[in-house]
């Protein structure tokens, strides 16, 4: 009697199994942001001369302007992002975690901040296109890499009484 039992109820599991499938064979709802770190490094040098400057801060909002114009909402002003200031060579390199930006292009905003300890220099606003950064890294989930972009600066130092 045991092994007539025995059959019986492997039959069943089996009709079962095929009957109700696997519970695990379907695929993972995934909740996420597509995301990047996107790096910004280069050099800072003035125009005239093209000597390195130092003490320029250098940094950019992610993609949240794009996106807050896109969707018509206002800016956050407690969320800040990434920057950095250059060394003595002129140079910086900072990287930024951010939303997949749709158009690949961030604004990047350039200030000189020593004051007048090596000139006093324009402030400016550049666009930063990450199309065709290089990339790297592994991509996971949401995750596609970092993104890196090499960007050279020149500014312009102020003229007194004109800015």
């Amino acid at each position: 009697m045991s092994k007539t039992f025995i059959r019986i109820l492997n039959w069943t599991l089996a009709v079962l199994l095929v009957l109700l499938g696997f519970s695990n064979c379907e695929p993972m709802d995934e909740y996420g942001v597509p995301n990047a770190d996107y790096n910004l490094k280069g050099k800072v040098v003035d125009k005239a001369d093209a000597k390195p400057i130092k003490g320029i801060r250098i940094g950019y909002y992610g993609g949240y302007i794009n996106q807050a114009n896109m969707y018509k909402v206002s800016r956050n002003p407690n969320v800040r992002f990434n920057a950095d200031t250059t060394d003595i060579k002129g140079e910086y390199n900072f990287t930024q975690n951010s939303a997949i930006i749709p158009d690949g292009e961030i604004q990047v905003y350039v200030r000189d901040i020593d004051g007048n300890e090596n000139g006093l220099y324009r402030d400016t606003v550049i666009n930063a296109n990450f199309e065709n950064a290089v990339k790297s890294g592994k991509t996971k989930n949401w995750y596609v890499g970092k993104l890196t972009l090499n960007v050279d600066i020149e500014l312009t130092k102020k003229v007194e009484g004109n800015d």
